[in-house]
């Protein structure tokens, strides 16, 4: 199966990561004969490439699963950092800046059909 990542941009927005140049990306999967929607990332990213290389999707990728061009496709290393694993006990904290952040570039970035 085929995968490729677009990003997710709004003309005239002018939040942080825009100016930034950094998007939300979609994930998409090519299936009978057209690309379909799989997953979006909540992290802004620099670039595709940036994207692909480190955003963990939550899927279970098959190996001969590819990007679009025909690279693997190969999860980033999901290790936990010292952060984590000091004084929670193994829970993460929910950080809801973020949380908050990320469903307001959502809302501006997302095109639903």
């Amino acid at each position: 199966m085929k995968y490729t990542v677009i990003a997710a941009t709004a003309d005239g927005c002018d939040c942080e990561d825009c100016r930034a140049d950094r998007h939300i990306y979609s994930l998409y999967r090519w299936s009978a004969e057209e690309w379909r929607f799989a997953a979006i990332s909540l992290q802004a990213y620099a670039s595709a490439e940036e994207c692909r290389r480190r955003h963990y999707w939550g899927l279970e990728f098959k190996p001969d699963d590819t990007w679009e061009d025909g690279t693997p496709i190969v999860e980033p290393d999901l290790a936990p950092s010292a952060e984590l694993q000091s004084g929670t006990g193994g829970l993460v904290k929910l950080n809801t800046k973020a949380l908050a952040k990320a469903a307001e570039a959502l809302e501006k970035h997302w095109r639903q059909p």
